[in-house]
């Protein structure tokens, strides 16, 4: 998980990952430069939870490289996606994605302007900012999966034939293949695609609460806090972290003071700082309960990471 938060924070993405399940977190993340585009391949073993701010100036697409019969739902702003999704297109909104225990995604990254330029040389000048106020377009199942094979293909070339990636004449061929599947699939997709979809309910309830529950790491929080933060019954806050992250409120914010406890104890000074101290700092009081919890999420007992910082 750390790999990742580095590699995204690499390309500008200012993220928080909070895993959501319990178990070491397993995965590889691979970069790959083809001309002007950035792209990422993400699998994880884990289901997690991303937020955080896109980066500037950039257009992104986003696709889930599972054999479409067989992934798992995932949702991108409280919306599930289907099998032929590209989303994360609304340059102006922020990262809210919630994965499976199994995903393999592509992000795909390229300056804004450059790729209005990219479209209207194929033919394609209505993609501009207008066309991707939607976060989100359903492909053409057909055209989607050219497009999935194709990212399959060259990310298993990087892996088998790396010196392949350092010819200019094959990377220039790799390029003018890919998009034309990107550009004219997203073409055929916008025109069809409602301008704004209205966003799911309770989901801008959950985004709140979760900004507040980030912005207090370190303030003892009931839910009563919480639903006198959110104006809204317990009742409801509860329905919402249920449908949109798969438990409630207070679950998750020991996940994610969890995670805090995580990120302070790989920063540490094995000789200034305790596991205790660490589990204080975030409300954790008995410290065998907290080295209990901490290993059921991470794999690994809390004084192993704190050596770890050590290396």
């Amino acid at each position: 998980m750390e790999q990742l938060v580095e590699v995204m924070a690499s390309l500008d993405f200012e993220l928080a990952i909070t895993q959501l399940v319990g178990g070491q977190l397993n995965g590889t993340v691979m970069p790959l430069a083809l001309g002007p585009l950035q792209l990422l391949r993400i699998r994880l073993d884990r289901a997690v939870h991303v937020d955080g701010a896109k980066p500037p100036g950039r257009q992104l697409f986003t696709l889930n490289l599972l054999d479409p019969l067989q992934a798992p739902p995932l949702r991108s702003h409280g919306s599930p996606m289907g099998a032929p999704a590209l989303f994360g297109l609304d340059p102006e909104g922020e990262v809210h994605i919630t994965v499976p225990e199994v995903c393999d995604l592509v992000v795909i990254s390229m300056d804004r302007q450059a790729f209005q330029c990219w479209a209207a040389q194929l033919g394609c000048p209505h993609l501009d900012d207008r066309a991707f106020r939607t976060n989100w377009v359903q492909l053409d199942p057909q055209a989607f999966e050219g497009l999935r094979r194709y990212l399959l293909q060259l990310f298993s070339v990087a892996e088998t034939q790396p010196e392949l990636l350092r010819q200019a004449s094959w990377r220039r061929l790799a390029l003018q293949d890919f998009g034309p599947l990107l550009i004219c699939g997203l073409a055929g997709a916008v025109e069809l695609s409602p301008s704004r979809p209205r966003p799911p309910a309770r989901i801008e309830l959950v985004k709140q609460v979760q900004r507040w529950m980030a912005e207090n790491p370190n303030l003892p929080i009931t839910l009563d806090d919480l639903c006198q933060q959110a104006f809204v019954s317990r009742r409801c806050l509860i329905q919402g972290f249920r449908e949109h992250l798969g438990m409630g409120p207070m679950a998750y914010l020991k996940l994610q003071r969890l995670h805090a406890a995580r990120r302070l104890l790989l920063d540490a000074d094995p000789e200034q700082t305790s596991v205790t101290a660490a589990a204080t700092a975030f409300g954790f009081l008995n410290s065998g309960h907290f080295a209990r919890d901490y290993r059921q999420l991470f794999g690994e007992l809390p004084s192993a990471t704190l050596q770890a910082s050590r290396c």
